[in-house]
């Protein structure tokens, strides 16, 4: 467009009686005084100025530019997004940029989540108690967590619809600790903890450079605020503050992605995650395993109920349905109609034990776990709607709300006071992203991939809409319900198909474009026979959501331009026409407004949305503090951070109890209601976080977590290796189990001693077990400096920490060891580099071994004794 000066039109116009005459403003004026020589009607402005635009000058831009954009965009860097995966990563954005609401309600429902979660864990013991690392309360520590690692995960849709069988299976996965695993040597609860450690170690750091994106967002929004203020009336710094209002609910967005925080391999953790379930299914499927698994919860009023269900499991494990359990990463808002596997279980252990009993609900530790993993208080399983939800999804909301909000009062109410380019396009980005939050609710609701279960809400409804005339006919009360939804999925499809077969007529009018128009054709004819193998949330996501939050992201990226490079400065936006204000410029409020409302509006609209703001953030950072110890990699860390989140909740006690009241005030009534007509379940109890408890028995010790330890003595290698080439060494190597739960860690060639820093040894230390008679020489040779350094990349990791000989209590040098004690025989007839140890680094041998039936002085030995740890002659 053409380029225009609204100063020379101003003095041109002021200047100019005649142009006064014919196009001065007599219409409703709103805030200044009226003045014939510099109000002119809009057909006046475009008349005497022209219809171009009055761009900001380079000074203005880049000043926007350094205050806005590069901030908004450091802070979209901070995003969670997955590596190497562009297509997933654009559609990221838009779905965050261009449907806000819905992905602040996902973020805030997985906050809430998890911070259920930390709590349980927090009240799993007394105030005062800090446990140790092996303790049952670290082993509650790492299922909590690896629940919230499922919770990002979307579920197949077979396990869904197995209902209670998937939330038992879970159940079991994450709280027994009796069900032996078939196939390995680790006790269920320490591949739990294996697990945990791996997940802690990949989860995605840089919580560090997010805050400081956020404060240098924070801080440019002060500087916006301060220069609006100082400056008051300025129009340009009142629209450059409007647009920092707008952007607000962004980084409240990063900044709950910290808590709801995806792990560095999404796509390596879920096969973990879903091998995990294959060693639980393996072990159901063994009856040997699934009978002590049963017995184990023998004398439970719900046996009976109880056994039924896990031999139901054990046979539904045979199939293929409850193969690959989690199918995809949806953390973090980024796939529609994601509900996770956290918040049901959450619920259904809290309603059945924990919530009665409280702080220290851990003490009788066997009734504990038979109840979370046996426990029952619903029949939804992994599927049904909290009432609670409504919550995350109203403070959502309002955080948008609150940011378009502020920027629509400053923009409406700075001269020329009415609906404009800038307010009316706040309301449009505001409106559609509302609108489709509203839309993906109602098509969750309606065109669910789990409407075929039966919904309590849904058979109330098709008991009770048939008594109403409306829906009343003869023979057919029992199928109105699905009849009504039957018409409107029908509507809404037919649609769509209609849309599909005009869009070629429509674009190709032209008979010169008729071979485009058969090839758009033939593509419109490929896209309806890959619609019809779609299911009806998955043509919505196609043909509605994914456009309008292109169209929605689209128009914020035009807004943010326009207000970067004066865009908006034409007739028509400066004159604010769009509503029934306005329609008129007057050219002395132009660049700076005199009215005496102008600091109550400013103040009003940046107020709101400070405060909205900044309570948001708080919000965030204390939920990021109060959870933060089930995810810390150090124990001892962690543990600090749980005691300094247990002084906070001690000081903050009241405060909080204040907003537990106003939230059962504003629920109980509807969830009464709700229940009253019977559209969901009762509503489940809610523990309450306190300092002291009331459980003061004492209830006998169950066997620690850690493995037992145990009298092993050492092992050797005694195979020949001295003709064999190392290639053939590497070939020969044991495969790795088919259900492994962590796949491998250590190069081929090597031994891998799977073991924990959480987990005892188990070896005795080698004053327990040592034998008189030990041997003088040590039982493996030191190797070479350049044979160790061609390995030591690979020998020892710095997240996982490897037993070494020392460690395992098994000698490896000469010293300090009695020269009268030895393995007998052993001492004078095998030499020192006669042996290695099991665990030793790969390569060729570096020395030639005797044969395996043979040592250097001719005795032959028995393998089997020398694994046992005596010797034989034979």
């Amino acid at each position: 467009m053409d380029k225009i000066n609204f100063n020379e039109c101003a003095n041109n116009y002021r200047n100019n009686a005649t142009l006064q005459g014919l196009w001065v403003w007599n219409g409703t004026i709103i805030g200044i005084e009226r003045n014939q020589t510099t109000q002119i009607s809009r057909e006046g402005c475009r008349h005497v100025c022209g219809d171009g635009i009055d761009y900001y000058a380079w000074k203005d831009a880049s000043g926007t530019i350094t205050t806005w954009i590069l901030p908004f965009v450091g802070t979209l860097l901070q995003a969670p997004f997955e590596s190497n995966e562009t297509r997933r990563t654009l559609l990221a954005i838009t779905r965050w940029v261009g449907s806000p609401i819905a992905s602040l309600s996902y973020v805030l429902w997985n906050i809430k989540v998890s911070a259920k979660a930390a709590l349980m864990v927090d009240m799993a013991v007394e105030y005062d108690k800090m446990p140790e690392l092996d303790s049952h309360f670290g082993s509650m520590r790492d299922s909590m967590y690896l629940l919230l690692a499922m919770n990002q995960y979307t579920l197949k849709d077979k396990v869904v619809s197995s209902s209670k069988k998937a939330e038992g299976l879970l159940r079991i996965v994450l709280f027994s600790k009796d069900l032996t695993l078939p196939n390995t040597e680790e006790t269920l609860d320490q591949k739990r903890r294996i697990l945990a450690r791996e997940l802690r170690e990949m989860r995605r750091r840089g919580a560090v450079p997010v805050f400081v994106s956020i404060m240098w967002f924070l801080f440019a929004f002060a500087l916006s605020v301060q220069s609006a203020f100082v400056d008051l009336g300025e129009n340009t710094t009142a629209h450059d503050l409007a647009l920092g209002c707008l952007l607000a609910w962004f980084p409240i967005l990063i900044m709950g992605s910290i808590v709801d925080r995806n792990p560095i391999a999404a796509e390596a953790i879920r096969v973990k995650l879903n091998a995990l379930v294959d060693h639980v299914r393996h072990a159901l499927r063994d009856e040997r395993h699934c009978e002590e698994f049963i017995n184990s919860f023998h004398g439970l009023p719900n046996f009976k109920g109880l056994k039924a269900e896990v031999v139901s499991l054990a046979k539904l494990s045979t199939g293929g349905e409850m193969k690959d359990f989690f199918e995809g990463f949806a953390g973090q808002g980024r796939v529609r109609w994601h509900y996770g596997a956290a918040h049901p279980i959450l619920s259904d252990i809290e309603t059945c034990y924990i919530a009665e009993r409280g702080r220290n609900w851990l003490a009788n530790e066997a009734k504990a776990r038979a109840s979370l993993v046996a426990g029952r208080s619903n029949d939804e399983g992994l599927v049904w709607f909290d009432l609670r939800e409504f919550w995350q999804v109203a403070s959502a909301v309002i955080i948008v709300g609150a940011s378009c909000g502020g920027a629509f009062i400053l923009s409406y109410f700075t001269p020329t006071v009415g609906l404009g380019c800038r307010s009316g396009g706040y309301t449009i980005f505001f409106s559609v992203s509302l609108g489709l939050l509203i839309v993906e609710m109602t098509v969750w609701l309606f065109l669910s991939q789990y409407k075929n279960l039966k919904w309590p809400w849904d058979a109330s409804a098709q008991w009770r809409f048939p008594s109403n005339g409306i829906f009343r006919e003869p023979g057919t009360d029992a199928h109105q319900w699905n009849k009504l939804k039957g018409h409107a999925s029908r509507f809404l499809l037919n649609t769509k198909n209609l849309l599909i077969e005009t869009v070629p007529g429509l674009t190709f009018l032209d008979q010169w474009m008729n071979k485009m128009s058969i090839k758009l054709g033939i593509y419109m004819d490929g896209l309806a026979r890959r619609r019809e193998k779609m299911g009806s949330q998955r043509q919505w996501e196609i043909f509605f959501f994914r456009p309008v939050e292109i169209f929605n992201t689209i128009w914020l990226v035009y807004i943010v331009l326009a207000q970067t490079f004066g865009w908006y400065k034409t007739c028509d936006c400066v004159t604010s026409h769009w509503g029934g204000a306005g329609g008129y410029l007057d050219f002395s409020v132009q660049n700076t407004s005199n009215s005496k409302w102008v600091l109550y509006y400013w103040s009003s609209g940046t107020a709101l949305t400070a405060s909205i703001m900044f309570l948001a953030m708080f919000y965030v950072t204390v939920e990021w503090c109060q959870q933060s110890f089930l995810s810390t990699e150090k124990y001892e860390e962690a543990m600090q951070g749980l005691r300094r989140t247990r002084s906070y909740r001690h000081f903050t006690y009241l405060p909080r109890l204040f907003t537990r009241v106003v939230t059962s005030f504003t629920l109980n009534p509807r969830k009464w209601l709700v229940w009253n007509k019977r559209l969901n379940k009762a509503p489940p109890s809610t523990i309450l976080w306190t300092k002291d408890h009331t459980d003061r028995s004492t209830y006998p010790k169950r066997t620690s977590v850690a493995a037992p330890r145990q009298v092993v003595p050492p092992s050797f290698e005694v195979s020949d290796y001295s003709t064999v080439h190392s290639d053939n060494l590497r070939a020969q190597e044991t495969h790795a189990l088919m259900d492994s739960a962590s796949p491998l860690a250590t190069p081929p060639g090597r031994s891998r001693t799977r073991s924990d820093t959480s987990i005892r040894s188990r070896y005795q230390p080698e004053s327990d077990y040592r034998i008189s008679n030990d041997s003088n020489p040590p039982l493996s040779r030191s190797l070479p400096e350049a044979h160790h350094a061609r390995y030591r990349a690979d020998s020892r990791s710095s997240e996982e920490h490897r037993l070494s000989g020392e460690q395992l209590g098994v000698p490896t040098s000469p010293h300090n060891q009695s020269a009268s004690k030895g393995w007998p025989g052993f001492s004078a007839a095998l030499p020192p580099h006669a042996y290695t140890h099991v665990s030793s680094d790969p390569g060729s041998p570096l020395f030639d071994p005797p044969r395996p039936d043979e040592d250097r002085s001719g005795m032959n030995t028995d393998r089997a004794d020398l694994e046992m740890g005596t010797w034989r002659r034979t």
